[in-house]
């Protein structure tokens, strides 16, 4: 039985295939140590989590993440933590260490950037289609 695991990653801008069979670790169809293989893809992380930080948008599939429109409803749209919580799904707790800094921008679970730029879209959508050029704090969109 073959148990075979491969994942793509990028490293220094050049295509790295990693794989796992049957307990070895191959880096570009080259066998490697165990200890090898971990820093192989620490750096491709790395790296990714560098190109990752320098975008604005992020995308999975049909989902994607704003940055800007996440720092807009956090900052500038006037809604509380507590209101985004509610429509959003996501704790206070963790709205408040991203609002305060705790969490930095770079350090949001995926899952949440979407959900925040998602909220983010409806509110920004919802006030341009009313024709709102002025936002209410605290208003419950």
């Amino acid at each position: 039985m073959v148990d075979s695991i491969s994942v793509d990653l990028l490293q220094q801008q050049n295509m790295s295939r990693f794989e796992v069979n049957n307990g070895c670790y191959f880096l570009n169809g080259r066998e490697v140590s165990a200890d090898e293989a971990i820093t192989s893809l620490v750096r491709s992380v790395q790296t990714l989590g560098d190109m990752v930080q320098s975008q604005v948008d992020v995308t999975c599939g049909d989902t994607y993440a704003n940055r800007q429109l996440i720092e807009w409803l956090l900052n500038k749209s006037g809604v509380t933590c507590y209101q985004i919580s509610k429509k959003s799904k996501i704790s206070e707790a963790t709205l408040s260490r991203i609002t305060s800094g705790e969490t930095s921008m770079q350090a949001i679970r995926f899952e949440t950037a979407i959900k925040l730029t998602e909220y983010a879209k409806k509110i920004y959508e919802e006030r341009m289609g009313s024709g709102k050029s002025t936002f209410e704090k605290g208003r419950d969109y």
